[in-house]
């Protein structure tokens, strides 16, 4: 997952009580967020998330005026898919996951969500999104 300080992202956000809020997953496209935010429901259908459009800090005049920038070494966005992977769990096996794939060179453990607590008493879970190179 990015950090939430990335500009002009889309955020899920877990609601909690005194109007506190948790992002659950951060993605560049509205699209991603809403199949997202969807498939998190059906998972956690007790808990309440928002999707929110997060503008970053920077002047946004001068971005809205420049083409995007392009990610370094990823395949062009036609042999692109894109891999969804949700670990729910109590929160030392979900951790022990998580650096298991950044052992394996899958995943950095910056990538993943917050855990973020499910409606089950012990039970977390994180979210990690990732464009993979499609097989041709």
């Amino acid at each position: 997952m990015n950090t939430p300080e990335t500009p002009n992202a889309w955020i899920i956000y877990r609601l909690l009580p005194n109007f506190q809020r948790l992002p659950v997953a951060q993605f560049r496209s509205r699209s991603e967020a809403e199949s997202s935010l969807k498939v998190i429901r059906q998972m956690l259908p007790n808990t309440e998330l928002i999707l929110a459009f997060e503008v970053g800090p920077e002047n946004q005049t001068t971005e809205l005026n420049q083409p995007p920038a392009k990610e370094p070494n990823l395949p062009t966005s036609a042999n692109r898919e894109l891999l969804k992977l949700f670990i729910i769990s109590s929160r030392p096996v979900v951790s022990r996951v998580i650096h298991s794939f950044h052992r394996d060179n899958f995943a950095c453990v910056s990538d993943w969500s917050p855990l973020v607590p499910t409606q089950n008493p012990g039970e977390v879970m994180s979210v990690l999104i990732k464009h993979l190179a499609a097989d041709s």
